[in-house]
């Protein structure tokens, strides 16, 4: 499982999770990640943040973050089950794909 923020301006790190997301590991990838590059992207202010409703997501550590950064960047609001809004959807398949016809690129897929 990977982590990623991206947008139309920029990509940010792609984290490699090797156990299950936690709400606390979730609020560490926030804190480590997601505020640097919303903060160098988007230092106008204009940046909104969107995620889904997984539980990590969704627990009251990152909400509580979430909210007590809404003066740096806002946070979108995610309708419950409406995962074809999600652009990542879309690339998380593409990427499935790809790998599923050459497993040796998962490897490489560290390296680069």
């Amino acid at each position: 499982m990977v982590w990623d923020v991206c947008s139309w301006r920029d990509m940010g790190p792609l984290i490699r999770l090797g156990t299950t997301l936690t709400s606390d590991r979730y609020l560490s990838i926030l804190s480590d990640h997601l505020h640097s590059f919303m903060s160098i992207v988007y230092s106008d202010g204009l940046g909104q943040f969107q995620q889904d409703n997984a539980t990590p997501h969704a627990s009251r550590v990152a909400t509580k973050w979430l909210q007590e950064l809404s003066s740096d960047f806002r946070h979108f609001h995610w309708p419950p089950k409406s995962p074809e809004m999600n652009i990542i959807e879309d690339i998380r398949d593409a990427l499935h794909m790809l790998l599923r016809r050459d497993l040796h690129h998962l490897a490489l897929l560290w390296i680069c």
